[in-house]
């Protein structure tokens, strides 16, 4: 049994023959009674009684055709759904980063995108974070916000946003008084990161690396708080995002330093997996971040 037979008992009990149905359902006569001998030989029993030219349903068709109108019902709906998920209306999205800084901005972005778009829930999901990948691909995630290409076929990605990366010291480090700094510039330095691998973050792939700079060691350190205490006190570096380092500038002995002469930038994205597709409402959700990343730089 399958939605055919369904439309076709609904079909024959309006319309109380098959050629009516079939009308109705622009199907011929044949095939609608060749359905309705197919159904009734799988069920073992009749669908229909033929009662003075009409067909009256039987208990079984009773049965069925209240089953059936559930099942059509259930259906709409879901149509329905689908219908306003394609067209960006409402949809549920599962989102995580793959950087703990964004959790500064994150949630005060998705608080104003809520109140405009209360039909899109979004969730975030930070256990993720430190490897969001599996999240994608497991299905627990619909969305990724990171700085990295992953290496899967199986995920596309649209462009955020870019940022600049400043190399952030105290006040009396020896780089606090130059106007940018080299790659040779970090050659025995401690460097902070907020978690590893250090050789996927941007300053290593696009400046260390290819200079084969050697550094002196990394430090973990998660807690962007704990970190500035680190940087202040000498114990090592850190390259920071210039908006993330912004709010600490004015509190505390600190310098953020352009690294190199043209400056280090890298390039934001949303993850998704391309099987599930690029759908409306995740554009809705993407227009809004790139607003509100826009006004606050």
């Amino acid at each position: 049994m399958d939605l055919r037979h369904l439309k076709m008992i609904q079909a024959v009990a309006r319309n109380g023959t098959l050629s009516k149905a079939g009308k109705q359902l622009h199907l011929t006569q044949s095939a609608l009674s060749h359905q309705l001998r197919e159904l009734e030989e799988e069920l073992g029993t009749p669908v229909f009684h033929r009662i003075n030219r009409r067909l009256v349903l039987s208990h079984a068709g009773k049965i069925l055709l209240q089953a059936a109108g559930n099942i059509m019902a259930e259906l709409e709906l879901a149509h329905q759904q689908i219908r306003k998920e394609i067209s960006g209306e409402t949809g549920d999205i599962k989102l995580s980063t793959y950087c703990y800084t964004c959790y500064h901005w994150l949630p005060g972005v998705l608080n104003q995108f809520h109140k405009n778009n209360k039909k899109i829930n979004i969730e975030i999901l930070p256990e993720y974070t430190r490897n969001p990948l599996d999240g994608l691909l497991n299905g627990s995630l619909d969305l990724v916000i990171t700085n990295l290409h992953f290496d899967s076929r199986k995920i596309a990605y649209q462009e955020l946003f870019w940022d600049q990366q400043l190399a952030v010291v105290s006040d009396d480090h020896p780089w606090a008084v130059k106007s940018h700094v080299m790659p040779g510039d970090f050659n025995d330095e401690n460097i902070i990161i907020y978690y590893g691998p250090f050789e996927e973050s941007t300053v290593y792939q696009k400046v260390l690396a290819p200079h084969n700079v050697k550094i002196n060691k990394v430090i973990e350190m998660q807690l962007t708080e704990a970190a500035i205490e680190m940087i202040k006190n000498g114990l090592g570096v850190k390259v920071m995002a210039a908006w993330a380092i912004q709010p600490y500038l004015k509190e505390h002995r600190l310098k953020a330093i352009p690294i190199t002469p043209n400056g280090l930038y890298r390039t934001w994205y949303l993850a998704y997996l391309k099987s599930v597709g690029w759908k409306d409402y995740f554009d809705v959700f993407r227009v809004h971040l790139l607003k509100s990343m826009r006004a606050e730089n």
